[in-house]
């Protein structure tokens, strides 16, 4: 389930029980206070089982939300959130070990060595960051996508030397109070589908309007954050 699909049932399912709440059919105001940690685990589990999303962020937000429910039902006698940075610290170690990130290093005229990190060659993009930020230049010559997640956070993605596959990819961009920025060639057309709540997205990118130009379509989810296309 995409972004946008998912908080949108999700404000509908509040808004109902706050109407209901309205008509007093049920105490929604109490279960919402009660339950809300677990919109954060659903979200996790949904995005763990989707092959292009981040395991790292969706175990994040699965820890998240579970240790906020847990101490919303009292269901121990200590605080279940104190666990919860020791076992980050360990999900970033396995994820800084395992990363798929490059690192290349660059000789200058001048001698001077510059050491350049996060390009990738990756044909999908799979990035998701909390409380941090992070820039990443995809040079993909066969780049199909993928998704970027920033909570809390700011993520750059530079696409300017990938070329599209089949002249054509789709990349989902969720900026949850964080923004997204997105670099493109000037040769693409881009066309974005957004779902601004309390944030936006916009399209700085001059218009192309070659039919055979490639297309890159972006899906934008912002809640309190927002998104740029230059």
């Amino acid at each position: 389930m995409s972004g946008k699909y998912f908080w949108g049932i999700i404000l509908i399912l509040i808004g109902a029980g706050f109407l209901l709440e309205q008509f007093d059919v049920l105490s929604f105001g109490q279960m919402f206070k009660l339950y809300w940690p677990s919109i954060l685990i659903l979200m996790g589990l949904l995005s763990l089982f989707d092959r292009k999303s981040s395991k790292f962020g969706s175990l994040f937000l699965i820890i998240i939300g579970g240790a906020l429910q847990v101490n919303r039902l009292d269901l121990f006698d200590f605080n279940a959130f104190r666990l919860v940075w020791p076992i980050i610290l360990i999900l970033v170690g396995l994820k800084v070990i395992f990363s798929r990130g490059s690192f290349i290093e660059v000789k200058y005229d001048s001698d001077v060595k510059k050491n350049i990190k996060n390009i990738s060659l990756d044909d999908y993009v799979d990035e998701f960051i909390v409380f941090s930020a992070i820039e990443t230049n995809n040079q993909s010559q066969s780049f199909k996508g993928g998704k970027a997640t920033a909570l809390f956070g700011g993520i750059d993605i530079d696409l300017r030397r990938a070329q599209l596959y089949n002249n054509e990819a789709s990349i989902e961009l969720n900026a949850i109070f964080g923004g997204i920025d997105i670099y493109v060639p000037e040769n693409w057309r881009v066309e974005v589908k957004g779902t601004p709540l309390f944030g936006g997205w916009s399209n700085k990118t001059i218009p192309n309007m070659d039919p055979n130009a490639p297309v890159l379509i972006v899906r934008c989810l912002t809640l309190f954050g927002g998104v740029e296309i230059k």
